[in-house]
């Protein structure tokens, strides 16, 4: 009886750290999450956006917010998890696409 009350306190003592790491690794999952500006081109449906930089694909979590912009390139801030590759969207710019030629430019100074 003795013996089986030690191994079940040993099994607490080294099942203790175990826990505590688990906690610690979700609140640092919950601190990785941090607000960026991404440009890209979103994906279908809105449910991916793939970035100018890197050409790094990112999941959306809330694919309706990028939904009517599909096909488009975007300017985006929104909350990321850089560990599981999602975004979640707060703000959507639409890029302007230029269709003229720059009247400033190099080849109108004459």
């Amino acid at each position: 009886m003795q013996r089986s009350l030690q191994i079940g306190s040993l099994s607490l003592l080294l099942l203790t750290p175990l826990l505590a790491r688990a906690q610690d690794s979700t609140r640092l999952e919950k601190v990785s999450t941090k607000t960026v500006n991404i440009s890209g081109t979103v994906g279908s449906e809105g449910k991916s956006l793939v970035s100018d930089k890197g050409n790094r694909v990112w999941k959306v979590v809330n694919s309706d917010a990028l939904a009517a912009t599909e096909g488009r390139h975007v300017f985006v801030k929104a909350r990321v998890n850089s560990q599981s590759n999602e975004i979640t969207v707060t703000v959507v710019r639409l890029q302007e696409v230029r269709t003229t030629a720059k009247l400033d430019d190099v080849a109108f100074r004459r």
